[in-house]
C-alpha cells in the first residue's frame, strides 16, 4: 500500500542509502537509523507497519531489538524482517525464536527487496494467504539489479570505492602499531553486504575473510596483513559480477533456490554465498559431518560438497554411502581430487566446479546441476561414440585425439571452422569439441551454424580461463559444456562420456 512507514535499521552506510532509494520507489515512506538505541528512540513517537532490521548491530543487536519491539504492546503488531549475512545453519531459527516475521540475507538484492518485504507484510496481515506468486524473473541489469540510468545508485558506487580505498589503506598502515580491532572488524561487516548488493563480489569475500580473522583472539599478524592488502587491491582494481549477462534461464533456475554448502573453506564459502545471494538464491553452510539424507539437507534443492581433505572421509564421498537424498548435487574443489574419485561417488554428482572459478562459472554449473538428471552410469555401446576435435594447434589436437581413443572414443580432428561444419556433415559425430580462439571461423561461428542447421551435435567449448563473457556467449548460442584451459585430458573425457552416454 503507497505511502507505508517503515523503519530500516542498519550500520552501514551503503545499505541504508540504497534501501532508501529502493523503498522510497516502492512508495513507503522510510526511516533509516544507524543503531538500535536510536531505532527505540524513534519508535517513542513513530510506529512503522514493517521494520528492516540488520541482526548484527553495534550495542544492542538486532536480535534484541526485535524482542523488546515484540513485547511492548505498542509496537508488538509492526512486521520485524531480518537482514543478515551469509546465513549460517540455524541463524533463521534464532531470527524466528526472537519474533522476527521474516529473514532476508544479505546482500540487498534491488530486483527483490520490495516484493519479499511486500509477501512478508501481507502474511502478517492474512494469516492464511493464497499461494505467493511465481518468482519473476529479473530483467537485465547491472550487478545486483542496478539500473544503467539510476545516477543516484552509480553515486552511491562511486562513494563505496572511494572511501573503502581510503579505509583500506589507512587499516593496512595501522597494522602492528595503533591497528584498532574492533573498528576494522565493524568496517569488515559493512563491505561485506555493502560490496555484495553493489556486485563487487572479490571485495566482500576478502572483507569476510577480514571480519573472520579479527573474530579470533589474537589474528595472526602476518595472515591479517595480507588479507587486508588483498583488499586494499580488491578496492583498488574492483571487479564486478558481470550476472547481468547471464542467459535468463540461468537466472530463473537459482532464483530463491536453497543451496546446501558442505564442508567448505571460509573464503570458498564466503565467495559462494555472495554470488549465489547475488542472484536471489538462498545459502547454507553446513558442517562435513552433516547427514546426506538430514532434514536439513533434503530442503535443500541443491547441495554443493567441497572435496577436500576434511571431507575426504565423510558419507558424501564414501562410494558405499547411500548417496545424497533428493535435490542435485555439485562437488567443488582441485581437479586432481575430483577426478581421483571413486567412479560410483563421480556419477551420483550432476556437475563438478573446478578451483579458480569465476562468478558466472559457478552459477552456471549450479543451473546446470539444477536442470540435469543424475548422471547416468555410462552404457555398453556397439560402437564408440564419434567425437570431432576441433582447434587449430597440432599439439593439442594429437595430444586429445590419443587420449580420446585410448578411452574408447572414435575421434577425428578438424583444424579450422571451415574444416569442422564439412566433417560435421560428413562424420555426423555425436560430440563435437570447439575451441573458441581459431583464425578466421571462430568456435562461435561454428556452434552459431551448427545450431542455424538445427544439427543433434552435442557441443563442448574450449576456452581460456577468467573469460566469463566466452562461456555466456557459448551457452546463449547453444553449447552444451565447456571447458576452461588449461585443462586435464581426463575431465575432458569424462564431460564427453556424461554428453554421449
Amino acid at each position: 500500500m503507497a505511502g507505508e512507514p517503515i523503519l530500516v535499521v542498519d550500520d552501514a552506510p551503503v545499505n541504508l542509502k540504497l534501501a532508501d532509494i529502493l523503498l522510497r520507489k516502492e512508495g513507503y515512506q522510510v526511516h533509516a537509523v544507524a543503531d538500535a538505541e536510536e531505532a527505540l528512540r524513534v519508535l517513542r513517537n513513530f510506529i512503522p507497519k514493517i521494520m528492516l532490521v540488520d541482526i548484527q548491530l553495534p550495542g544492542i543487536d538486532g536480535l534484541e531489538l526485535t524482542r523488546r519491539v515484540k513485547q511492548d504492546p505498542r509496537t508488538q503488531d509492526v512486521t520485524v524482517i531480518a537482514l543478515t549475512a551469509c546465513a549460517m545453519k540455524g541463524d533463521e531459527e534464532r531470527a524466528l525464536a526472537a519474533g522476527c516475521d521474516g529473514y532476508i540475507t544479505k546482500p540487498i538484492d534491488t530486483q527483490t527487496l520490495g516484493r519479499r518485504i511486500r509477501e512478508y507484510a501481507d502474511r502478517q496481515s492474512h494469516p492464511a494467504p493464497a499461494a505467493p506468486p511465481p518468482p519473476q524473473i529479473p530483467a537485465p541489469s547491472l550487478p545486483g539489479g542496478l539500473a544503467l540510468n539510476d545516477l543516484e545508485l552509480e553515486s552511491i558506487r562511486r562513494r563505496f570505492l572511494e572511501e573503502g580505498t581510503l579505509q583500506s589503506r589507512q587499516l593496512l598502515m595501522d597494522i602492528g602499531g595503533g591497528f584498532d580491532a574492533a573498528k576494522a572488524s565493524r568496517l569488515a561487516h559493512r563491505w561485506i553486504g555493502a560490496a555484495g548488493a553493489l556486485g563487487y563480489v572479490d571485495i566482500a569475500a576478502h572483507s569476510r575473510i577480514v571480519e573472520d580473522l579479527l573474530a579470533g583472539r589474537q589474528p595472526d599478524e602476518r595472515s591479517l596483513r595480507e588479507s587486508v592488502s588483498e583488499l586494499v587491491l580488491a578496492f583498488a582494481d574492483p571487479r564486478e559480477g558481470a550476472l547481468d549477462a547471464l542467459p535468463d534461464s540461468v537466472i530463473a533456475q537459482l532464483l530463491e533456490k536453497r543451496i546446501g554448502l558442505v564442508g567448505f573453506a571460509a573464503d570458498e564459502a564466503e565467495r559462494l554465498c555472495t554470488v549465489l545471494e547475488l542472484l536471489g538464491a538462498r545459502p547454507r553452510l553446513f558442517e562435513p559431518e552433516e547427514q546426506t539424507d538430514s532434514d536439513s539437507i533434503r530442503l535443500c534443492e541443491a547441495v554443493m560438497v567441497h572435496v577436500r581433505e576434511e571431507t575426504k572421509h565423510t558419507a558424501w564421498l564414501d562410494p558405499m554411502g547411500p548417496g545424497i537424498a533428493g535435490g542435485a548435487l555439485v562437488f567443488v574443489g582441485g581437479r586432481d581430487r575430483i577426478l581421483a574419485l571413486h567412479p560410483v561417488v563421480q556419477h551420483r554428482a550432476q556437475e563438478f566446479l573446478i578451483d579458480g572459478w569465476q562468478p558466472e562459472e559457478a552459477l552456471m554449473r549450479l543451473a546446470f546441476a539444477l536442470s540435469r538428471t543424475p548422471a547416468p552410469t555410462p552404457a555398453l555401446m556397439l560402437e564408440p561414440p564419434r567425437v570431432l576435435l576441433v582447434d587449430d594447434d597440432e599439439t593439442v589436437r594429437a595430444v586429445l585425439e590419443k587420449t580420446l581413443r585410448e578411452h574408447q572414443l572414435d575421434c577425428r580432428t578438424a583444424s579450422s571452422g571451415d574444416e569442422a561444419l564439412r566433417m560435421i556433415e560428413e562424420y555426423r559425430p555425436h560430440a563435437a569439441v570447439l575451441d573458441v580462439n581459431m583464425p578466421g571461423m571462430s568456435g562461435f561461428d561454428v556452434l552459431e551454424a551448427v545450431r542455424k542447421r538445427n544439427s543433434g551435435v552435442r557441443v563442448v567449448m574450449l576456452t581460456a580461463r577468467r573469460q566469463e563473457q566466452d562461456i555466456i556467449r557459448g551457452f546463449h548460442l547453444g553449447a552444451d559444456d565447456y571447458i576452461v584451459k588449461p585443462f586435464s585430458p581426463m575431465e575432458l573425457i569424462f564431460r564427453l562420456k556424461r554428453l554421449v552416454s
